[in-house]
This record gives C-alpha cells, structure tokens and sequence, in this order.
C-alpha cells in the first residue's frame, strides 16, 4: 500500500531524472508502385527525430539480388531525397527498396522493404522521375565488397558513379 502523496513524490523523480535515450528516427514514406526503364528514380520520405537526423539513405536493388547499392539522401526543405539510377530495359521487372534513417544518438530506423514494378512508359501513371540535374550526377554505393567496382549491369550507369566497399 502507497502512503499518501507518494504518487508526487515519484512524478517529480521522473521529471528530474534525464531521458538517456532517445527515440528511432520516424520515417513516413508513400511506396512508388512503378517506373519506367532507362529513367533515374526520385524517392522521397518525410524523416522527423527527437534529435538530429544524422543519415537518410534510399537501399535498392533488383528484386532477388543478394545485396543492395545505396545512395545517400538529402534534406529538400520538407522531405529527404534520393536519386537511383535507371533500371535498363528489359533486365530489371521489378526493384526493391527500403528507406533507413539514423539519428544523432546512432539509433537506426528503416521502412518495410517495398516493390516497385518496372513499366513501359505510359503504363505506369506516375513514375518517381528525377530531374536533368540529378540524373547527371548520382552516386551509389556498394554495400558487400561481393558487388565489386561496377555498377550492376542492370542499372545505367550514365551519370552514375559507383563506390565500392574498400578492403582487399
């Protein structure tokens, strides 16, 4: 049985201990259900944190492939972007993809991994497209030293510049 007014008493020890831990980064992303091939993809997400979102990045890669390339997102006023580079006709039906944030206090969050099905153009309503500008200068990054120095064959690599995993 509690004393009277110890209920306070441990309310105001609550207030003064410090919260050492924050909470994940909060992602919300509305998945893109198609593009077209030989098109760079624009994917957006709105990350918030109780702290600094220190890293945004977009992981893709053909469905059924072992591992993803990443490229880093940046802060756009509202949301966080990322350009990946275009799925080449006729290699890649459908993508993979997941959004990953991770805060000031090194506290990781991803989406669920989505699917992006590859359409001939005026199939698919509303591709993610990027811009000329971004298009000519993406960078992708290896995940697995497996991937080696070259982008998958499956993507363009015009305007794209790939970065392996250092090691051996």
């Amino acid at each position: 049985m509690m004393r009277p007014g110890s209920g306070l008493l441990l309310y105001l020890l609550a207030l003064s201990v410090p919260a050492w831990a924050s909470d994940p980064p909060i992602i919300e992303h509305q998945p893109a259900p198609c593009t077209i091939p030989e098109k760079p993809i624009s994917l957006c997400a709105a990350i918030s944190d109780d702290g600094t979102v220190a890293k945004a990045r977009l992981y893709f890669r053909k469905a059924g492939e072992d591992y993803y390339s990443y490229v880093d997102m940046a802060f756009q006023g509202l949301n966080y972007c990322g350009t990946a580079p275009a799925p080449r006709e006729g290699r890649i039906k459908t993508l993979e993809y997941y959004v990953q944030a991770v805060d000031d206090e090194f506290q990781p969050q991803r989406t669920s991994t989505f699917q992006m099905t590859v359409l001939p153009e005026g199939v698919c309503e509303f591709p993610p497209l990027a811009g000329a500008q971004k298009a000519s200068s993406i960078r992708v990054f290896a995940s697995n030293r497996k991937q080696g120095n070259k982008l998958p064959g499956d993507f363009v690599a015009q305007g794209v510049t790939f970065v392996a995993v250092p090691g051996k």
